[in-house]
């Protein structure tokens, strides 16, 4: 009987034993997945600083592109031409008037 009795001891300590190796990997597992959870949620919001960010700098330049363009289309027209023409070759029309400052 009491080699019986030492068995089911020794088989009761391993699976005692087992369960808490079980739990501590667990434990384990968790805590290093808590950790990449974190991890991840700051570059998440780092990217999304950084996603703002480049949007207004798109949006600045895309209105910086729609100021050119319409200067282009300035540059191409009549009245740019007649108003250089004026500014730096001093040239007008017969009816304009001109006053000159002392």
């Amino acid at each position: 009987m009491s080699r019986r009795r030492r068995k089911s001891v020794r088989r009761r300590k391993k699976t005692s034993s087992g369960r808490i190796y079980v739990a501590v990997i667990m434990l384990f597992i968790i805590g290093v997945m808590s950790v990449q959870i974190y991890r991840l949620h700051e570059k998440d919001k780092a990217l999304k600083k950084k996603e703002k960010y480049l949007q207004t700098e798109l949006d600045k330049a895309n209105e910086k592109s729609e100021e050119l363009k319409e200067y282009e289309e300035y540059v191409g027209s009549d009245e740019y031409i007649e108003d250089e023409a004026s500014q730096k070759l001093g040239l007008t029309h017969d009816n304009w008037i001109i006053f000159k400052q002392k």
